[in-house]
């Protein structure tokens, strides 16, 4: 007899061969063993997953007289009737091949026949998505209404290319890859029933070539099997896949993670030089750097990525050399080289340049990168305070602390101010020694200006009132020292500031400009944005306890007179100052200067009477 591929002979008879897909294996035993058969099924996935297996077990399976746990008996006459390939209740047909409106006729004109051997005739359809739209719309009504004898299994790889109209008349099955672990032990079951000797390293790396497919997997094993008759080792299996030696690709990892370029472009040189493939090698280097990253995030590592203590020492000495996210950026440069492979005439090139651009992270301005960057210079800090407690020399770490004035030495002796005769001038430094005090300071801790109308001993005063002050420790005798500073009379006769004047321009030195502009920056601070935007354009005066702001125009006036906004902006008004808040419109102002023009005509005519006053300059 003619040698069999793995594959081949060792197709699964029935269900309970089928590994990795449970969620299918249920449904469709549930189905056989509960008599609910449907007309119509529909089996996508990956290439290698079980799609034509499934279809072939589940069509003898319908026909089998005693069925076992919904799997065909293989014994009764049904199952050794639909053994021979010669037998017309299953037809399977490949359309890729035979995709044109004529064979889908052809499939019309016989099924309406009934079954020989069994209770139904089964059609399955492999690669269903290659036939033409003509055939898929002769297909659609037998699909839908077919003889009660008939079912249709379509099997395909790409479903995204079915009409619609085709998968609403199908039960959808949707196969999974494989997970690598039960490739593995379906491949080991294999070997030592062939009587093959083999390392588990060797059977990982098989299955994790096959990348979730069964069928890929046993081809490579069917290699292994003639590759060498003693026992199958983890490098016999990357040489026969063509992969680059494991300690060269970690050598190289290495040195780019080392930053050591010249080195890192020696390695590629020596192993282009070798004959490998470049597109092979930048595989291998992106399928390291994941089994880096693995190994340096995962408690787990080891027995997620099942490799020898040898390879997966040296990975784990490789992935202290660098953080998470530099093996992350460098993975991606890899990546984006790969693909730019694909499109280039010289992929040497390009993958010489992607070693040089992951081994100089200073240059990439990548997130990754930047961090990967600040991440070694916090772990150089680190190791630099660990080694000045150890007794090195290490620089010194001063946190950083808020400015702030030089504390000044005490002054070892206690001013007294004697009292002299108050003259105008010395009541205008007391004057502004007030304000000073009234003025504070605001939230952000910055001292406020003093007001723009202070002389130059005002400004002195308000000084002397902000600097900090000396502790004063008591002496035996104190020193009497007495202020007097002569203010030179400008020409023009100076403006007493009275109590009325002074409550009508501002209170505790603030002025009317300074208390709205205070309230409108805090508005904004407090995320009042639409009574913030409405008081940009207004204005306030100030008299006595009370702020009148005058709104510029109507909409301005209902935004700001609405009560939830006019409670929030008295509120801010009272944070700043003991004041309460008037709202009046700009026109309005002038209203009320013509009422203080009248009023002062008024007392003049009743100061004078009817008299005629001359008025010369």
């Amino acid at each position: 007899m003619a040698y069999l591929a793995l594959y081949r002979r060792f197709r699964p008879s029935g269900f309970e061969g089928l590994i990795g897909q449970d969620h299918i294996v249920r449904t469709l035993v549930n189905q056989i063993n509960s008599g609910r058969i449907g007309h119509a099924y529909l089996f996508c996935g990956a290439r290698g997953t079980g799609k034509t297996s499934a279809a072939k077990i589940f069509a003898r399976a319908i026909n089998c007289l005693s069925p076992v746990n919904g799997s065909p008996c293989g014994k009764c006459e049904a199952c050794k009737a639909l053994a021979d390939s010669a037998n017309l209740d299953i037809l399977e047909m490949d359309a890729a091949s035979n995709n044109k409106v004529e064979n889908v006729r052809e499939i019309r004109e016989k099924i309406q026949y009934p079954p020989v051997s069994g209770k139904y005739k089964v059609y399955i359809i492999d690669e269903v998505h290659m036939l033409t739209t003509e055939a898929f719309n002769a297909l659609l009504k037998t699909l839908e209404e077919p003889p009660k004898h008939a079912v249709f299994i379509l099997a395909t790889t790409e479903v995204h290319k079915l009409p619609s109209t085709i998968l609403s008349r199908c039960m959808r099955f949707d196969f999974r890859l494989i997970p690598t672990a039960l490739i593995a032990e379906n491949i080991g079951k294999i070997y030592k029933e062939i009587g093959k000797d083999y390392d588990d390293e060797a059977i990982t790396a098989i299955a994790r070539a096959g990348m979730g497919s069964m069928r890929d997997a046993f081809s490579i094993a069917d290699i292994c099997v003639s590759y060498k008759d003693d026992k199958l080792t983890y490098n016999d299996v990357l040489e026969i896949l063509g992969a680059t030696d494991s300690s060269k690709i970690t050598e190289l990892i290495g040195n780019i993670l080392r930053s050591d370029t010249g080195k890192a472009l020696e390695t590629v040189e020596s192993l282009t030089e070798s004959g490998k493939s470049v597109g092979v090698l930048c595989k291998d280097v992106i399928s390291r750097l994941r089994e880096t990253i693995v190994c340096k995030t995962c408690a787990k590592a080891k027995e997620i990525l099942e490799l020898p203590d040898d390879v997966y020492g040296e990975i784990a000495r490789t992935a202290d050399i660098a953080d998470e996210h530099r093996l992350l950026r460098t993975i991606e440069i890899f990546s984006e080289a790969e693909g730019a492979m694909r499109y280039s005439v010289s992929p040497k090139i390009i993958l010489e340049c992607a070693c040089i651009k992951a081994s100089e992270p200073s240059a990439d301005y990548n997130i990754d990168a930047l961090l990967s960057r600040v991440s070694a210079l916090e772990n150089a800090l680190k190791a630099a305070i660990e080694g000045g407690a150890t007794g090195a020399e290490t620089p010194k770490i001063v946190p950083l602390k808020s400015v702030s004035a030089p504390e000044e030495k005490p002054i070892r002796e206690t001013k007294t101010v004697s009292e002299t005769k108050v003259t105008p001038e010395k009541a205008k430094v007391k004057h502004a020694v007030d304000v000073a005090d009234d003025y504070g300071y605001p939230d952000e801790g910055i001292p406020v200006p003093p007001p723009e109308d202070f002389n130059d001993v005002g400004i002195s005063a308000y000084k002397s009132i902000n600097e900090p002050k000396p502790i004063e420790k008591p002496v035996a005798k104190p020193v009497e020292r007495t202020i007097e500073k002569t203010v030179e009379s400008p020409v023009a006769e100076a403006k007493t500031v009275t109590p009325e004047t002074r409550d009508a321009t501002q209170s505790g030195g603030l002025s009317a400009g300074k208390i709205w502009g205070t309230v409108v920056r805090k508005l904004r601070a407090e995320k009042q944005i639409v009574l913030w935007i409405a008081c940009q354009e207004m204005t306030a005066k100030l008299f006595g306890k009370t702020l009148k702001v005058y709104a510029s125009d109507d909409a301005g006036f209902n935004a700001i007179t609405k009560s939830g906004n006019l409670e929030v902006l008295s509120k801010i008004v009272k944070s700043v100052g003991d004041y309460d808040v008037e709202i009046a419109k700009a026109d309005s102002d002038a209203a009320d200067e013509r009422s203080g023009f009248e009023k002062g005509v008024d007392e003049v005519k009743k100061t004078f009477g009817e008299k005629i006053v001359k008025v010369e300059d």
